[in-house]
C-alpha cells in the first residue's frame, strides 16, 4: 500500500497540480494589493488578499461604494493590462465622482448595470467573467439588490416565502467564486447592506445582513463600516456635511482569514477637490504609532529597518514640522515611492504591536452592531419593542 506522501504525489499529478497537496510547513504567503489609503493599508497588514473574496458591509452612505472604487484604482494601477468589472445592481453609481475620489479609470473598466437579469442570471454572469485571463477585481455591488427568479415572477400581491430569496442560489455561487478566484488569483468584492431588523426590549437595534449564511462563510475578509463623517477645515469629524471640504470613512476588520484581525481598523479621508487624501492620513497614522518620531513639535521620519533618520540631498536629517515633512513627500516623487514602499514593507509584517487605529468608542459602536448581526443570522430571537 502506498504512503500518504506517495499518494499526494499521485493526486497532484493526476490533476496537474503540484501544489494541491503539499506538506503543511509551506507557510502561504499571501500577494496583497496596496489601495494607497495607508489607514486601509495599515489594519489589512498590507492591503487586500488576492485569491480571495472580500465582503464590504455597513449601514447605508457609510462608504461601501467608494472603498470597493478605491480597490478597483489600486489594482487598475498594480495590473495595468488586467480587466476589472463593476456589477452596479442598485444603478446609482456615480462614475465620474468615483472616478474623481478614487483615480479609478473608467476607460479600463467593465461596467454592467443589469434591468432585466434576475439574480441567478448575474451570478452566471460573474462566473463566465472569471473564466476570462485577464480578469481583475469584480465588484458586486450590492447583494440586497439580487431579486431571484422566483421573486420577480411573482406579482406583488403574493409572498413567495423563504423560497424567495437569493440566500441558497448565493451559497452555491460562492462555492464555486470561491475556488476560481483562488485559481485566478484576482479578487471578488461583495458589497453588502447593514440593516435594522427589530429593536431589543431595551430600544436598542437589531442589525441584519440580506444574502443568509454564504457570504459570511466564503469572505476571507470581512470589512464592516462605521458612520461616515465629514471634514471641514481642520476638524474631521463633523456629523453636518453642509460647506464640508470632504468626507471621512471609517471601518472595522471583522474577519481577516489571511492575517489577524489585532489591528482592528482604521480610515480613509477623501477631499471634494483633490480625492484620496492618502499623504494627510498617511502623515497622520504614521505620527500616532511612532513611524515619525517626535520631539515637542518637531518630527523626523525614520526608517523603520534601520532605525535611522531617512536624510534629505544635502545628508541631513529629515526633520521639521509634520507640515514641513508633509511637504518634503510631496514635492520628492523618488523619495515618496522608497518611503511609502519601507512602510508598506513594515506593516505587512507579523508585529502587531502597534495598536488601533480607532479609539475605543468608535470600536465599540461598530463592534455593537457587528454582535447584533452575528445574533440575527445566528437565530437568536428578536424582538421588536412590541408585545
Amino acid at each position: 500500500m502506498a504512503s500518504v506522501l506517495e499518494l499526494a504525489k499521485k493526486i497532484n499529478k493526476t490533476y496537474k497540480d503540484d501544489k494541491l497537496a503539499i506538506t503543511a510547513d509551506i507557510t502561504p504567503k499571501y500577494t496583497r494589493v496596496a489601495t494607497g489609503a495607508f489607514g486601509f493599508d495599515y489594519p489589512l497588514q498590507g492591503g487586500l488578499p488576492e485569491g480571495r473574496i472580500v465582503t464590504f458591509a455597513g449601514l447605508f452612505h457609510s462608504g461601501k461604494t467608494t472603498a470597493a472604487c478605491l480597490a478597483v484604482a489600486a489594482y487598475q494601477r498594480k495590473y495595468p493590462d488586467k480587466t476589472c468589472v463593476y456589477i452596479d445592481m442598485e444603478h446609482s453609481l456615480d462614475l465620474q465622482f468615483q472616478a474623481r475620489m478614487t483615480g479609478m479609470q473608467l476607460d479600463k473598466m467593465v461596467y454592467m448595470s443589469p434591468t432585466t437579469l434576475t439574480g441567478e442570471q448575474v451570478l452566471d454572469t460573474i462566473l463566465e467573467f472569471q473564466q476570462s485571463d485577464d480578469i481583475g477585481i469584480i465588484v458586486l455591488d450590492s447583494i440586497p439588490a439580487l431579486l431571484p427568479a422566483q421573486a420577480l415572477e411573482n406579482d406583488m400581491t403574493k409572498d413567495p416565502g423563504m423560497r424567495g430569496t437569493i440566500a441558497k442560489p448565493l451559497h452555491r455561487f460562492l462555492i464555486a467564486m470561491s475556488g476560481l478566484v483562488a485559481q485566478k488569483q484576482n479578487i471578488f468584492i461583495m458589497v453588502n447592506q447593514v440593516r435594522v431588523a427589530g429593536m431589543t426590549f431595551t430600544g436598542a437595534p437589531i442589525y441584519a445582513e440580506p444574502g443568509g449564511q454564504g457570504p459570511q462563510y466564503y469572505s476571507s475578509v470581512k470589512v464592516r463600516f462605521g458612520t461616515r463623517t465629514f471634514i471641514k477645515g481642520d476638524k474631521n469629524d463633523a456629523s453636518d456635511g453642509e460647506g464640508a471640504d470632504g468626507f471621512r470613512l471609517k471601518f472595522v476588520i471583522t474577519k481577516n482569514k489571511c492575517g489577524n484581525v489585532a489591528r482592528g481598523g482604521g480610515f480613509m479621508s477623501f477631499s471634494y477637490d483633490k480625492g484620496l487624501m492618502w499623504l494627510e492620513d498617511l502623515i497622520e497614522i504614521a505620527s500616532k504609532f511612532d513611524f515619525i518620531k517626535k520631539n515637542g513639535s518637531y518630527c523626523t521620519l525614520i526608517n523603520l529597518e534601520t532605525g535611522e533618520a531617512y536624510n534629505d540631498e544635502e545628508g541631513k536629517p529629515l526633520k521639521g514640522y509634520l507640515k514641513d515633512l508633509k511637504a518634503y513627500i510631496y514635492e520628492h516623487p523618488a523619495f515618496q515611492n522608497e518611503y511609502i514602499a519601507m512602510l508598506n514593507k513594515f506593516i505587512s509584517g507579523d508585529d502587531t504591536s502597534y495598536g488601533d487605529i480607532l479609539d475605543a468608542r468608535e470600536k465599540a459602536e461598530i463592534k455593537e452592531q457587528e454582535e447584533s448581526v452575528e445574533a440575527h443570522n445566528s437565530g437568536a430571537v428578536i424582538s421588536d419593542g412590541t408585545n
